[in-house]
């Protein structure tokens, strides 16, 4: 008897498959600056990786099947790029129901007057430290803040120039004090910035005053000089 041959049938598929990949944002940052090129991002192929593999038989028993197969994969080629926009971001609208566009406009000239300052003993001397801001646009050579200190009681503001500013001039020209002398002998060589003043009543309470200008044309109507902050330091007498 001849032996029955069997026939054996191989065949070949060949399956394309595609894919979109998303880049990261870094990604996408170096690839638009020429920094990363897409090819870069491509696989390597493998060959003969093993899939899935099955039997079969017919219906009366009698002819069996087994397969197998084998796959070779070129890897991930890139066929196309594009950017897409992505947004990730939460959105949010922001509705204005009144919108008004304005400036100030500061007086002239305005001043600001403290409360009385008290001290528990007599005070004999005073001098100020002030934190002032004057725009730079001002002419240097002037005065913007005029300060003055009044014991109370008494009706007379006497002018008074900060201790931390340079020395400055009184329209007789005469030198603005820095410290004010109360009910104190007056030695015979005065320093020329101490001012020796004299009250019916021991001194306990005094005032500050600040007197702010700005130049009259019309282009600085908007802008200011500014008093940020002020110390009065009083020494008093000793016992």
């Amino acid at each position: 008897m001849g032996s029955k041959k069997k026939k054996t049938t191989v065949t070949k598929t060949t399956t394309v498959n595609t894919k979109v990949i998303k880049l990261t944002y870094l990604q996408t940052l170096a690839v638009s600056q020429n920094l990363l090129k897409p090819e870069e991002l491509e696989t390597d192929s493998k060959v003969n990786i093993p899939i899935s593999a099955s039997s079969s038989s017919s219906f009366l028993g009698k002819n069996k099947k087994k397969t197998s197969a084998t796959a070779d994969t070129t890897g991930l080629k890139l066929k196309d790029s594009w950017f897409q926009p992505y947004f990730d971001k939460i959105r949010y609208t922001i509705g204005i129901r009144e919108l008004t566009a304005a400036k100030y406009t500061f007086a002239e000239t305005s001043e600001f007057v403290s409360v009385p300052f008290l001290s528990p003993k007599e005070v004999i001397k005073v001098h100020a430290i002030v934190d002032e801001y004057i725009p730079p646009q001002f002419d240097t050579n002037l005065v913007w803040i005029k300060y003055y200190i009044k014991p109370e009681g008494t009706d007379e503001w006497i002018q008074i120039n900060p201790l931390n500013a340079p020395t400055r001039f009184d329209a007789a020209g005469d030198i603005i004090p820095k410290i004010i002398n109360f009910n104190l002998p007056k030695p015979s060589i005065v320093a020329s910035e101490n001012k020796f003043n004299y009250t019916s009543e021991p001194v306990k309470k005094i005032r500050f005053r600040a007197v702010l200008s700005r130049p009259l044309d019309s282009n600085s109507a908007s802008i200011t000089p500014l008093l940020k902050s002020y110390r009065m330091i009083m020494s008093p007498r000793e016992s």
